[in-house]
């Protein structure tokens, strides 16, 4: 946590190194990422998903199809695929959202299929950068709520943000660790 303009961000697109660093400066699992192989690499990158504040959602797909693609493009198979789908789209009431086209749906329906996406391939890390910046404070909570359930069934979760409203809710209702940068 901290304000804008503090390295928030870039720390998670080093995370995933999408920004390169130097060696010996990201771990993973005891193992410097700089010296993997372009495989190994992809490996480490399916591990985790990023949660972005502008949703990165394809527009002119529909909800189920956002929502699945993660699956679709590692080769899952179809069964498989439809029982994760069904089990988000209870969690997250959506079902009767999945026909849309993402373009026609608000704000925090974007969201909610954002996060779905996110934990459909079951990751073991997950990083929300800025998941509520532009959500009214009661869905951002919902969103910060569906986020530490996550963490308690067994996803390991950075959330970025500056909103220190959304800290305390935290703070007051979860036990969490807390990093300033900057």
């Amino acid at each position: 946590m901290w304000k804008s303009g503090t390295g928030k961000s870039t720390l998670a697109r080093i995370i995933t190194w999408e920004k390169k660093v130097g060696e010996k400066m990201i771990y993973h699992k005891h193992e410097d990422i700089s010296k993997y192989s372009d495989e190994e690499m992809q490996t480490y990158r399916r591990k985790m998903w990023i949660i972005f504040q502008d949703y990165k959602l394809i527009e002119y797909m529909t909800v189920k199809e956002n929502i699945i693609y993660p699956l679709v493009l590692y080769g899952v198979g179809e069964s498989i695929i439809e029982a994760r789908y069904k089990k988000l789209q209870q969690k997250y009431n959506i079902s009767h959202l999945e026909n849309l086209e993402v373009k026609f749906l608000s704000v925090w329906e974007k969201q909610k299929v954002s996060l779905a996406r996110s934990l459909i391939h079951d990751p073991e890390f997950i990083i929300a950068d800025e998941p509520t910046g532009n959500l009214d404070r009661e869905h951002s909570q919902t969103i910060w709520d569906l986020l530490i359930e996550s963490n308690k069934n067994g996803n390991t979760v950075l959330l970025i943000t500056h909103d220190i409203h959304l800290v305390n809710y935290l703070k007051k209702k979860y036990s969490v660790r807390l990093e300033m940068l900057g």
